[in-house]
Parts: structure tokens; C-alpha cells; sequence
């Protein structure tokens, strides 16, 4: 057993904040203290996720909170003096999940001997085996192996026979266990998750989606894209729509942007192209916009590599080019495209008119908080002054981006 006296805890929220966009804080005080958690709204509780670190271990558990789960889950509180009303308030009174932490960081030591590069996926007491494309933003995930019990205690692994594994969303919700190591600190990362992935239950689900969208959940936790080392992956399409008339008129949108990266002092980072693709199956789970999927083939100044990751200006690269998008084909355009996209009715039109729109984009000049637009005038082809385009999260980007 590991030292009391090593173990830390931390207990962390996903909530909306701003422009309804959703981020971790920090409530480690509250849950230690077992106080009251404010919150604007009862569904401005987005999940809560808890961590425990010792020597061997840092394990996460994060719970995904559907709507009415959050409705549930927060209290509307009113304080009142006679019988008058003088306060509301809406609290989350966090609780640290101490057993299913322990049960997790145990878990994580009893596999550490089986534990190589790949990850160890545990669904519903079925023991998977999962290899990673890259550690880059935009890999994916494979099928390679089945893991089984031994009657000595531990685990014999077999090659898997299928691609992937489907399954059923149960009506408790989807709890995964993911394992793996660490490649920046000795550590076994164990994470846990329970939600409902944004399926209804009954509905079916595959393994290597299902893991990728649990841990693209951490994904904007600090501590867990850090130690883990994970870029935000790849999730395939939900089962039945994988294969859904693959006509040539829907087929992918995808384009070239250029791209200069800087640090926040101004160092060069990369230049290059970005491929930016449309999504034509599922919207911005957050924003209900069209989803950019980014991948990086950029070339890297040697001095950052390492330093800077292409994720730190992921967000504000995404949020530029859905704006130069509106600004190109018409913000009621989009809208009316994201419509059909939820209704998975994107007809050859909208497709050809998206092509139109996303072509010849001009260069973008970017830092993690700001984007520049640097577009080239017809009769000269010299550059315009850079034009910037702050963050969503400095709650002006709709406005700067109406303007381009």
C-alpha cells in the first residue's frame, strides 16, 4: 500500500463560463471542505473530475453530466428573511470519490506488469487492448489485443480478432477504465469515466470511439494532458453513420491554410499549412457550429520542439477559420448548412458551396491567444496590414470576426 502521508488529492469542474464556453476550475477547497459550490446556472455544471496522485499512480475520475443529470446534481438554494426572499443561488456540494480513486489506483498497479506502450481499456470487466496512431493531436486509436485473467493473478493477452468492438449504451450511462504510462514522469495514469458520450442509451457504440471521446473529455484538464502526453484524438464516425451513403457529393471538405505560429513573446514557432476539414457528420458539440477538425503539417522551428505544442493554438486557429468561413459564404449560410448537418441531410449543393468558401483562405498569423488575418489584395498580391482576431475566450470574437 502507498504512504498516506504521499497522497494528494484534487477535485476539479468542468463548468460554462463567458461565452458559454466550458473549462476546468479548480474546487479542490470545496470538496476538502465539503462547502458549497456557486454556479450561474444549474446547467453550467458541465462534469467533475477527481485526481489522486501517489508514487505510482495518478489516477482520474471524471463524471459527464447530462442536462437533466446537472438539473439533479445542483441545488437551487434561497435564503429568506421573514418571508421575503433575499438571496438564490444555485450550489454543487462536490464530493471526493475516495473508494473509486483508491479502486482505480490499485487497479492501475495490479496492470502495471502488462502495461506497455498501448493503453489498457476496461469496459464492463472486458480487458481490451489499444495502440495509438501517434501521440499528436488528431491520432486515432486501434484494436490489437484482448487481455484475460490467470489463475496465478495476472493478465495473459491475446491478439484481437476483430478491428473493433461494439456495444450498447447502457441506461446507467458508459463507464470505461483506461491505463497507461506516463511518457514525461514514472507514473501509471489510470482514468475512469462515466457519462453517456453524447448517445442515447440503447443506441450502439464502438470501443475505440467510445475511449477516444472519454479521454478527449480530460483533454482540457492541464494535469491530464500533461501527464499523459495524449493530443485530443480522433473519434470515428458513430456506428450507422460510418457508411452512410458515401456519395461523392458529400464527401470530406477539406482545404490548406497558411499558417505562421509564434510564441506569447514573439518567437517563431512554425509555418506551413494547416488542413482544416469540415466535419459533415456531427456539429461542435459546444458551440452547435460547424466542427473544424485541425492537422498539423507545419514545419517547426527546432528551439520550440518540444516546448510548443500545436495544441496551444488549436482553439483560437478553429475559431479564425469558422469566421473566415462566415465571413466567405454567409453567416445565415452556415447556419443553415450546420441544419443540415445535424439532420444528416448535406445535399451536393451545400457541399460545393462550402468547397467554394473555404477556398484560398488568406494566411493567418497566430499566437495561443490571438489570431492575425493577413489577407493579399487582387492587384498587387502584397499583403494587407495583419488584421486581429481575439479569442472566444476575450467574448469579442463574434463581433471582430462579422467585420473581416
Amino acid at each position: 500500500m502507498t504512504p498516506t502521508s504521499r497522497i494528494k488529492e484534487e477535485f476539479y469542474l468542468r463548468r460554462t463560463v463567458g461565452d458559454d464556453v466550458p473549462l476546468f476550475v479548480d474546487a479542490t477547497r470545496y470538496a476538502r471542505e465539503r462547502a458549497p459550490y456557486p454556479l450561474s446556472t444549474k446547467r453550467a455544471l458541465k462534469a467533475t473530475c477527481a485526481v489522486r496522485t501517489d508514487d505510482e499512480v495518478v489516477a482520474f475520475s471524471l463524471r459527464d453530466y447530462t442536462a437533466r443529470q446537472a438539473e439533479r446534481e445542483v441545488e437551487h438554494v434561497e435564503d429568506t428573511v421573514g418571508t421575503t426572499t433575499v438571496t438564490r443561488s444555485n450550489v454543487l456540494r462536490p464530493r471526493m470519490p475516495r473508494a473509486t480513486l483508491s479502486e482505480l489506483a490499485e487497479a492501475a498497479r495490479a496492470f502495471s506488469a502488462v502495461l506497455g506502450d498501448e493503453l489498457i481499456v476496461d469496459l464492463e470487466g472486458d480487458l481490451y487492448v489499444l495502440a495509438l496512431t501517434d501521440r499528436r493531436d488528431g491520432a486515432g486509436l486501434n484494436l490489437v489485443g484482448r487481455l484475460s485473467a490467470t489463475l496465478g493473478g495476472g493478465h495473459a493477452r491475446t491478439a484481437a480478432v476483430d478491428t473493433d468492438a461494439e456495444f450498447k449504451i447502457p441506461t446507467s450511462g458508459v463507464r470505461l477504465r483506461v491505463f497507461l504510462r506516463s511518457p514525461v514522469r514514472r507514473r501509471v495514469v489510470a482514468y475512469a469515466f462515466s457519462g453517456y458520450l453524447s448517445r442515447r442509451p440503447g443506441e450502439l457504440e464502438t470501443l475505440t470511439r467510445a475511449t477516444a471521446l472519454a479521454l478527449n473529455s480530460a483533454h482540457d484538464l492541464a494535469a491530464f494532458r500533461l501527464l499523459s502526453g495524449l493530443g485530443r484524438l480522433e473519434a470515428p464516425p458513430a456506428p450507422g453513420h460510418a457508411a452512410a451513403e458515401p456519395s461523392p457529393s458529400a464527401g470530406p471538405v477539406a482545404f490548406p491554410v497558411p499558417v505562421r505560429l509564434a510564441t506569447a513573446d514573439g518567437t517563431p514557432a512554425a509555418r506551413g499549412d494547416v488542413i482544416a476539414e469540415i466535419d459533415l457528420d456531427r456539429l461542435d458539440p459546444v458551440t452547435g457550429g460547424l466542427l473544424i477538425h485541425l492537422r498539423d503539417e507545419l514545419t517547426w522551428n527546432p528551439a520550440v520542439v518540444g516546448s510548443v505544442r500545436f495544441e496551444s493554438y488549436r482553439q483560437v486557429l478553429r475559431e479564425a477559420i469558422a469566421g473566415l468561413i462566415d465571413a466567405s459564404f454567409g453567416a445565415g449560410a452556415v447556419r443553415d448548412i450546420a441544419y443540415d448537418i445535424m439532420l444528416g441531410d448535406v445535399d451536393r449543393v451545400a457541399v460545393a458551396g462550402l468547397r467554394a468558401a473555404t477556398a484560398g483562405l488568406p494566411a493567418l498569423e497566430a499566437t495561443p491567444a490571438r489570431v492575425e488575418v493577413r489577407p493579399r489584395q487582387p492587384d498587387t498580391g502584397r499583403p494587407e496590414a495583419a488584421r486581429p482576431i481575439p479569442s472566444r475566450m476575450d467574448a469579442e470574437i463574434a463581433g471582430a470576426l462579422r467585420k473581416l
